[in-house]
C-alpha cells in the first residue's frame, strides 16, 4: 500500500497546510523505512513467497509495525517537530499512526499488539483478494489525491505541482499492480 501512505500524507497536507510536506510523506512511510532498516539489522525477518500475493511473507515486523511501537513511532516522530504548533505535531503523528490503520486493512494477521505479542491483527485484504485490494487501494489512493488537487487550488498556499505530484502517486501505484509484478 505504498502509495495509499503517500495519499494519506497529501491528504493530511490538504486538512493542515502549514504541515512540512517532505515530513508528512516521510512519516507516512516511516514505518516502512525503520522495517527496511531492522531487517538489515536482523532485528525483523521477511521472507519472499514467489506466486503468493503479495509476493513476501512479514515473518516479524513488531518493532516497526506493531500497535504499539506505532503509537510510540508517531509520538517520536511528532516530537522532533516539538517546535511547530501542536496542530502540525497532531498531523505529523498522524501520518505516521496512519500506516498502521492502512497495513490493518492490506495485511495478513501479522501486525502485533506489541512486540512479543501472541496476537496479531490484520484483515488479509492483499492475500484473500489481491486484484480487488489493488483496486481498493486505487480509489482510496484517486480520493486522497483528489481531496489534495482540490484543496490545493482552493488554498493556493500549497500545491503548486499538485497535478504532477498526483501523476507520480498514481504511476507508483500502477506500477506495483499484481499485473505487472511477478506473482501470480
Amino acid at each position: 500500500m505504498y502509495a495509499g501512505h503517500f495519499g494519506v500524507g497529501l491528504a493530511i497536507k490538504a486538512r493542515k497546510p502549514d504541515a512540512p510536506t517532505a515530513a508528512l510523506l516521510a512519516g507516512a512511510v516511516l514505518l516502512d523505512l525503520l522495517f527496511g532498516v531492522l531487517v538489515m539489522a536482523g532485528i525483523e525477518r521477511v521472507h519472499m513467497t514467489p506466486g503468493i500475493s503479495p509476493g513476501f511473507s512479514l515473518d516479524s515486523i513488531d518493532v516497526s509495525h506493531s500497535l504499539l511501537m506505532a503509537i510510540v513511532w508517531s509520538v517520536l516522530f511528532a516530537l522532533v517537530f516539538r517546535r511547530r504548533d501542536w496542530g502540525v505535531r497532531l498531523a505529523l503523528g498522524g501520518a505516521v499512526f496512519s500506516h498502521f490503520v492502512l497495513d490493518f486493512l492490506m495485511h495478513s494477521p501479522d501486525l502485533a499488539l506489541w512486540p512479543g505479542s501472541p496476537i496479531h491483527l490484520g484483515l488479509g485484504i492483499w492475500r484473500r483478494w489481491p486484484q480487488g485490494g489493488w483496486f481498493l487501494e486505487l480509489g482510496f489512493v484517486a480520493a486522497c489525491l483528489a481531496y489534495y488537487f482540490r484543496r490545493s487550488r482552493v488554498e493556493r498556499t500549497f500545491g503548486r505541482r499538485a497535478g504532477w505530484v498526483c501523476a507520480v502517486v498514481i504511476v507508483l501505484h500502477v506500477l506495483n499492480s499484481p499485473w505487472l509484478s511477478p506473482v501470480k
